[in-house]
């Protein structure tokens, strides 16, 4: 299978795409193996582009409250950094091969971006992804009800 038919069918972040547009971002992708434990990306790093893991799973680990925990597992067809690439932002969350052999697609940001802009159904798509993010990761609200005196 190409990385465009993997683009197109196994991604459903993507879906909707032409095949010329997948193609386009097919071509500019870099591929990188990880083993077991390896960081992909690192919580204030630099992001290089858009994750799709294509093989094998990644873990995210990212702030909630004032801890950092694993907040989600990634598997074939997901994808993550599109909250950086899009908000030109550094890393949010650390994110670990979760498995040997986890093979990653970097699609460069420019093109990403590029494709972003004459795509307005991919614009509502990555929107939707990052809002749902940040609600999954959000602390718990906090009780700001004062508490009633009980009688003594």
């Amino acid at each position: 299978m190409t990385v465009t038919e993997f683009l197109l069918k196994h991604v459903p972040f993507l879906a909707g795409l032409t095949d010329d547009q997948a193609h386009y971002l097919a071509k500019s992708a870099e591929q990188v193996l990880f083993n077991k434990g390896q960081t992909v990306i690192f919580m204030g790093g630099t992001i290089d582009g858009l994750h799709v893991v294509a093989q094998g799973k990644v873990s995210v680990h990212a702030r909630v409250g004032r801890q950092t925990q694993q907040v989600a597992e990634l598997g074939p067809g997901e994808v993550f950094g599109e909250t950086s690439v899009v908000e030109m932002t550094t890393a949010g969350a650390t994110v670990r091969s979760a498995e040997d052999q986890t093979l990653v697609f970097v699609i460069p940001e420019e093109a990403f971006r590029k494709l972003l802009r004459t795509d307005p159904d991919l614009q509502a798509r990555v929107q939707s992804l990052i809002a749902e993010r940040r609600a999954r990761n959000a602390p718990p609200p906090k009780d700001d009800k004062p508490k009633e005196d009980k009688p003594a």
